[in-house]
């Protein structure tokens, strides 16, 4: 016959209880079963003293540019999918983001100074009326493939006009991530901006990067940039670019827009050194 479900648990703890060994000695009859109770096991391993020096700050700016470097020089092609989308946004978060634009292109590059983009899509929310000899808007690219949106800082063209210094080591997996800030030596180009960069020492690449603006760049137009972030991520065994996140606020409210907006730009679908043809770069002829 079921228990009720009120009693079924108060049975149950019954049944424990009454299994649980006891000190007196047992009654003589039929063996009853008995659960059996683990002690937990504890582990100490001891401190160890490194004497070894700690690598400096110039040692891992080195190390940094050499990185960076050679993840550039094991590239010979590149082919992959940038999208770019434009959002109005609320400073104070009181309305979710509403998407404006966006535009898609297919983007490939080869050494030493080839490049191509095609725009696959183009999209607006509140498009302007078309005139017959309006053409697709082609997104420039550059035909290296050092990611200097990433890097500039670290560059070492680029050292003398910045000072770093390092902000924390954390230990992810088995990657030991450096976390390295840095700012401009002279406040007088409001271009230059600070920010903080995770260094990757596996490879020592830069894998994010957060950059700040003390002062508008375009102050006219632009109150500020409120944020920009930038993202690697891994195509096989190369460190390329993922997103880049920015927020821009404006000086005065434009329509459609408003006060502020977002820019959010991914790249993703990375085939890399499959050996494009020169052919693939020569302009269709009208």
């Amino acid at each position: 016959m079921p228990l009720p479900p009120s009693l079924a648990p108060l049975v149950m703890l019954s049944v424990l209880l009454a299994a649980t060994p006891s000190t007196s000695p047992p009654a003589a009859g039929p063996s009853s079963p008995t659960l059996a109770v683990e002690d937990t096991m504890h582990t100490a391993v001891p401190e160890v003293l490194i004497r070894a020096p700690r690598v400096t700050l110039n040692e891992i700016l080195d190390r940094v540019a050499r990185g960076e470097a050679r993840r550039d020089s094991l590239m010979r092609d590149q082919t992959f999918l940038f999208s770019v989308r434009v959002l109005s946004t609320s400073l104070n978060g009181s309305k979710p983001p509403d998407l404006l634009a966006e535009t898609v292109t297919r983007v490939y590059k080869k050494r030493p100074d080839k490049v191509r983009s095609l725009t696959l899509r183009e999209w607006q929310k509140k498009p302007d009326k078309k005139k017959d000899d309006d053409q697709p808007v082609d997104v420039n690219f550059r035909s290296d493939m050092s990611e200097e949106i990433v890097n500039f800082a670290f560059r070492p063209e680029n050292r003398r006009d910045f000072n770093y210094r390092i902000v924390a080591r954390d230990l992810v997996g088995n990657h030991l991530i450096y976390r390295i800030a840095f700012q401009p030596r002279s406040s007088v180009d409001p271009l230059t901006p600070s920010g903080l960069v995770w260094v990757d020492t596996n490879d020592f690449v830069i894998v994010r990067q957060e950059v700040n603006f003390e002062r508008s760049p375009v102050p006219l137009l632009l109150k500020g940039i409120r944020r920009m972030v930038i993202e690697r991520v891994q195509s096989g065994p190369f460190w390329v670019l993922g997103r880049v996140l920015i927020r821009i606020e404006l000086t005065v409210p434009l329509p459609q827009i408003g006060r502020a907006f977002d820019v959010a730009m991914r790249f993703d679908q990375y085939a890399i050194n499959t050996g494009l043809a020169d052919s693939l770069f020569v302009a269709a002829k009208k």
